[in-house]
């Protein structure tokens, strides 16, 4: 590579690591990070921040870490997240954010199967990773966060303290290289390893910004976890425009209406029971939320009463983001008020100004208005890949499209509605059932918390519906009782035949049903 090459690479190139670059010489003095670790505030101007990510950057190289390698970081919400995202950003080290909710044999495969060469790890987590390092010889450095050094090979203070805080621009970053590697959650299987380029990534900070008018100089409330997607994906537009991040490692209602009104706090991401939590919280008529504009709900959708609610309160726009892993969100918008033609059920909208959006049948072709199909995308949010698993690659690209692997349709007025997800779809006597319409049946019974439906062989019906609910407490439940609601609500077809009351549901790390589980447990029911 000669030097006319790397500063031409240095003039074009698309690549996350710049972002923070091009804010600490424009808006330096801006804040742009506050977390509390130990309980304690921790600010960050814009400045600040890029020096403590070139300090570590300059670290990392220290300790030998290359270009291309993987390094795994495990940790609650704080700064030093941002700063080592960041940090690998600027060196074309690809960041493997590891969800320490998951299974320690699931942690343990995340490790390994990413060839992961460098953990960096929060000390409050040692006890989950260090077991899960065990035996891994690839791994090369152990870093941890935290005061204490601890088993690590050394502390993240360590590793920074005394490094130059010099930009980084002896690397040759090609917008399709991958910034980072995130895993799925694994409903059906072991999870996969996602690849995202630096080019998807700033294509979605960049659409995120427009389609949502992220306000300049803004304040985001950070709550969901930075190792998600999801979080990443507001994250990312709030830096782009110069806007400062609160982030706080948990969910505490109290807590997120304190930083709403002390630090003006303008947008937050939040779960739907999340946003219910705060708006039923004693005494929140009387809190000055005069900041706040912009709310957005993710990962299921808010029924008319509770979306009013928080309108009311906060006084604000409520719209929701859909997308995944694989697609850097947000792939489609419902925005605050869309017109629907059905009125209820899941909508996810339109797609975003990047993307292209359609509903397909198995043979690839797009299905009728109306119709149900599998919800696909294009542009360049998508996917590079799965990392080692180009079986599964080939199958998420077939036909020119990406596949979501999610059942829908599109009305009249081009608005997306989410039905299910295709491998969650129960065939029953030739009939589709949609295992989503079941669980929203058995949860308007009420007494019920949660609730999944599944199929499981039928020697007649090919598959009979099935399902699990587990109770709030708030009355007794009783099999009969809840099929009888069904018959109510439901098509003869879509009834369960039979219904388990359980004390749990077989989860995810990130908080999803493993409904395989489910089906695995009772597959014998009706042999």
């Amino acid at each position: 590579m000669t030097d006319s090459s790397l500063n031409q690479n240095i003039i074009e190139r698309v690549a996350m690591g710049d972002m923070l670059r091009r804010r600490s010489r424009d808006s330096g003095d801006q804040p742009a990070l506050v977390d509390f670790p130990g309980g304690e505030r921790r600010e960050y101007t814009f400045a600040q921040l890029n020096s403590r990510v070139n300090q570590m950057a300059h670290g990392l190289i220290a300790k030998g870490i290359k270009q291309g390698e993987k390094l795994a970081l495990v940790s609650s919400n704080r700064s030093d997240m941002v700063v080592t995202y960041f940090a690998c950003y600027k060196l074309g080290v690809v960041v493997v954010p590891i969800n320490f909710m998951q299974g320690a044999d699931d942690i343990r495969y995340n490790l390994e199967h990413s060839e992961t060469v460098a953990v960096v790890y929060e000390n409050i987590l040692a006890d989950i990773i260090r077991p899960a390092m065990a035996g891994n010889d690839a791994i090369r450095l152990s870093v941890q966060i935290g005061a204490e050094q601890g088993d690590a090979d050394c502390s993240m203070e360590a590793l920074i303290d005394g490094q130059s805080d010099a930009e980084i621009l002896d690397r040759v970053i090609n917008d399709r290289d991958t910034a980072h590697m995130i895993y799925t959650s694994g409903t059906t299987s072991r999870p996969k390893a996602v690849e995202t380029s630096h080019l998807a990534l700033m294509i979605a900070a960049l659409t995120g910004a427009l389609e949502l008018e992220v306000k300049e100089g803004g304040c985001m409330l950070l709550i969901l976890p930075l190792f998600h997607c999801a979080a990443l994906s507001m994250s990312f537009p709030t830096l782009l425009r110069r806007g400062s991040i609160v982030i706080h490692s948990s969910f505490d209602p109290a807590a997120a209406l304190d930083a709403i009104e002390k630090d003006k706090v303008d947008n937050a991401t939040l779960l739907p029971m999340m946003w219910n939590a705060l708006t039923a919280y004693p005494g929140v008529e009387e809190r000055d939320l005069s900041s706040f504009d912009l709310g957005i709900y993710a990962m299921a959708p808010m029924d008319a009463k509770s979306l009013q609610r928080v309108r009311d309160v906060f006084g604000c726009k409520m719209h929701l983001g859909s997308g995944q892993t694989e697609f850097a969100p947000a792939a489609c918008l419902f925005l605050d008020k869309s017109p629907t033609e059905f009125g209820e059920g899941n909508y996810w909208g339109k797609p975003v100004a990047t993307v292209e959006q359609a509903v397909i049948d198995d043979e690839g072709n797009e299905v009728p208005q109306g119709e149900i199909g599998e919800i696909v995308w294009r542009g360049a949010q998508a996917m590079s890949g799965y990392y080692k698993n180009p079986e599964a690659s080939a199958e998420a690209s077939q036909f020119g499209w990406h596949h979501s692997g999610d059942l829908g349709l599109i009305d009249k007025e081009g608005q997306l509605l989410f039905v299910d997800r295709k491998k969650d779809t129960i065939k029953s006597g030739g009939e589709n059932v949609s295992s989503m319409k079941v669980e929203q049946s058995l949860l308007s019974f009420g007494g019920i918390m949660q609730a999944a439906a599944f199929g499981v062989p039928h020697p007649h019906w090919g598959e009979a519906v099935c399902a699990c609910v587990v109770p709030s407490g708030e009355k007794e439940l009783d099999e009969e009782t809840i099929i009888n609601h069904c018959k109510q609500e439901l098509g003869g077809f879509e009834v369960p035949k039979k219904v388990f009351i359980a004390e749990a549901l077989p989860m995810t790390g990130t908080g999803k049903v493993r409904k395989v589980e489910l089906r695995q447990m009772h597959q014998n029911l009706f042999s």
